[in-house]
């Protein structure tokens, strides 16, 4: 890895999967954040036009 110890590599590592699960945590709440809450059904509802007169 270039590094001069395997300390130091060990180091570099382990800041780097600290990044990696803040980079993972934000993707997810951004996803969260875009998804849309569900609609309760109406019962008296027929398909997506369910509120036009019959």
């Amino acid at each position: 890895m270039g590094h001069s110890t395997a300390r130091a590599a060990l180091i570099y590592q382990h800041a780097s999967a600290e990044r990696d699960r803040l980079i993972a945590d934000a993707l997810s709440a951004l996803v969260d954040k875009g998804r849309k809450p569900k609609k309760k059904q109406d019962p008296k509802r027929k398909g997506h036009a369910g509120d036009m007169p019959d």
